[in-house]
């Protein structure tokens, strides 16, 4: 039976499960972002597999003015695949981190104008999105900071990154730590205002007059007592398998993992429910997960099986899965999609990976590789061959 993906100013919960139900992970960060001559791949891997919700296809972690060199090759792509399946949702992020490159965006008038504001020439300024005290200053490296939602400029600012990415064809936006950003947002008043506008936005320029909105949260209650958004994403947390002792995977001898609804600070069964913005109550908002970046893999714990922490085996999520040989990508993944969908409490939902950036080590601990591709070798001769499994997982 053809599963529904029609929607229009509102998603039912059952559209939304359609899409979470055949999400995937096709990260395009900073040196990975789309060309002309990726395009194809990514596009014959999303048609082959029939991905419906593509995660995190526009991941600039630092924003700059180059921003805009890209944007023509991101809606190429949105196009391209548009006209084979016009039900696809592009997922672009506006993430927890800003630098004095901001400075180099122009604010547009229509910026001011939907903050009521009197038009000036000027760029997006840094000091104006710090915390007042100064948290979270240089928190990702020197010179960067995490912006805080309660001053304005912060608010413009990612008004103006979702318009950007809806006027391009994204109808997906990932808002990232979300509780970071809004720190001092009491009552999350001011995150309220920022996506009551990037919806009003979404109603008369969004392809289908909607944007889907998530964060890494378990879930918040806007200033309306609405849940903030459409649904929840998280990290899948896997947990290293400790009864094995510290080593390099081989072929033979795989780092192996399991998820556990328990493990840190996972999101399984703390998805909350609520009022949605398209109409809907629930008991629990259908959430996903994902295996997750973020370039953890210090020499001391890499190899080493720490169920204590919230790396695997030493390394962040994806990465861990990267160097494990292929008969056991292929294991986790079936497992992971069973898992989450028998044994997770709630709606939970399995983001495949597709693409994303890692740092894969020779046992010598020599980077041999920084982009995990599922691609099948046919398609891009540097593919990991997931590709087929995940279609072939899809297809049961």
């Amino acid at each position: 039976m053809k599963k529904d993906y029609g929607f229009c100013g509102g998603i039912s919960e059952q559209v939304l499960c359609n899409y979470l139900e055949r999400s995937v992970t096709i990260s395009c960060e900073p040196g990975h972002e789309l060309s002309p001559t990726q395009t194809p791949e990514v596009r014959s891997f999303i048609l082959n597999t029939g991905a419906k919700y593509i995660c995190r296809a526009a991941t600039r972690w630092i924003p700059a003015a180059n921003d805009y060199e890209t944007y023509p090759d991101q809606k190429a792509l949105i196009d391209l695949v548009h006209k084979d399946d016009p039900d696809v949702v592009f997922e672009a992020c506006i993430f927890e981190c800003v630098t004095d490159k901001i400075g180099e965006i122009p604010v547009p008038a229509w910026v001011f104008e939907a903050f009521g504001l009197e038009a000036e020439e000027r760029c997006f300024s840094i000091d104006a999105m710090r915390f007042p005290d100064g948290s979270f200053t240089n928190q990702w490296g020197q010179g960067t900071a995490v912006p805080d939602m309660t001053q304005t400029e912060t608010q413009m600012f990612f008004y103006y990154r979702a318009c950007e990415y809806i006027n391009i064809g994204y109808e997906g936006l990932h808002m990232g730590q979300i509780h970071l950003i809004g720190k001092n947002d009491e009552g999350w008043v001011c995150w309220t205002r920022v996506l009551d506008l990037v919806r009003e936005y979404a109603k008369t320029h969004a392809r289908r007059a909607f944007v889907l909105i998530n964060a890494h949260t378990p879930g918040m209650l806007d200033a309306h007592g609405k849940l903030m958004f459409d649904f929840h994403m998280f990290p899948i947390r896997p947990v290293a398998d400790d009864s094995q002792p510290p080593h390099f995977p081989t072929e033979d001898n795989p780092q192996r993992a399991t998820l556990n609804v328990n493990h840190r600070s996972g999101i399984f069964g703390r998805s909350l429910g609520g009022l949605t913005h398209s109409g809907w109550e629930t008991d629990t908002l259908p959430y996903c997960v994902e295996l997750d970046n973020y370039y953890d893999d210090l020499p001391e714990r890499l190899h080493v099986p720490r169920p204590d922490l919230a790396t695997c085996w030493g390394m962040d999520e994806i990465n861990w899965f990267a160097h494990q040989p292929a008969w056991y990508r292929e294991e986790f993944l079936r497992y992971a999609y069973a898992w989450v969908r028998d044994v997770a409490p709630g709606k939970c939902y399995f983001a495949m990976p597709g693409q994303r950036c890692i740092r894969l080590r020779n046992e010598q601990r020599e980077i041999i590789c920084k982009l995990y591709r599922a691609y099948d070798k046919s398609t891009h001769p540097d593919g990991f061959g997931d590709e087929s499994v995940i279609k072939d997982i899809w297809s049961e």
